[in-house]
């Protein structure tokens, strides 16, 4: 193999990792085709209200306060024993954001920061059990003001409420008479929960095998190149 061959291949190899790799990223959770952008966009309300101040007529919301007491909102995991809620904190070009996620639905935010507050209201009663890129109102500087604190606010009967599945049991039965006598046979039964298919087949998404297919290809290519350069 002449020089220019091995660049060829080289090349080749080189173009086939940086692909795959992006391929993983982009299939991984959490990787750049999982980001998940703000949902909703906030009202902005006056002073400093909580969930009770903010709760659409007839509804009773409950509260957990992140902080409890004083001000400053930091990345860390808070409960009140029914509520679990992590915040991460990021810093940003525009001022101080979160992400947030939760163990049961909750159906609003209340981000308190400067002299107002930002509603985030998930359109009860779907709820959310996450959201990402939340920031108190805009001071005059044109930044987002510091995140003083956050009221998560949610429905104590939706949290509460359980739910259950069924298993149905399916039996084939086939009758062969000869004469008086007569036999049965009854096929293994299959159960369902909730009456819904069994789930069969590999979980791996096929992108990460295409990814992880296209790296080795990769790094064989750039192998072979090297081996003949060597030579």
């Amino acid at each position: 193999m002449d020089q220019r061959s091995g660049r060829r291949y080289a090349l080749a190899g080189l173009a086939s990792m940086g692909a795959g790799a992006l391929i993983l990223v982009g299939a991984l959770p959490g990787g750049a085709g999982a980001a998940v952008e703000q949902s909703v966009e906030p009202t902005e309300v006056p002073d400093n209200p909580d969930c009770a101040d903010l709760a659409p007529e007839g509804t009773t919301w409950s509260e957990l306060r992140v902080p409890e007491e004083g001000d400053d909102v930091t990345s860390g995991t808070f409960s009140d024993g029914t509520l679990t809620v992590t915040i991460t904190v990021r810093d940003t070009d525009d001022g101080p954001v979160f992400d947030w996620t939760s163990n049961i639905g909750v159906d609003a935010v209340i981000v308190k920061g400067g002299t107002n507050a930002n509603f985030y209201l998930y359109d009860p009663p779907a709820e959310s059990t996450g959201d990402t890129g939340l920031h108190a109102p805009v001071n005059p500087s044109g930044k987002f003001a510091g995140l003083s604190h956050v009221s998560f606010c949610y429905d104590v009967e939706q949290a509460t409420t359980t739910t259950s599945t069924t298993s149905t049991t399916v039996q084939e039965t086939t009758s062969t008479t000869v004469g008086e006598t007569s036999t049965t046979a009854v096929s293994p039964s299959t159960t369902a929960p909730g009456g819904e298919l069994p789930v069969t087949g590999s979980t791996v998404s096929p992108m990460l095998a295409v990814g992880a297919a296209l790296l080795i290809g990769g790094g064989l290519l750039l192998a072979y190149a090297r081996r003949f350069r060597a030579s």
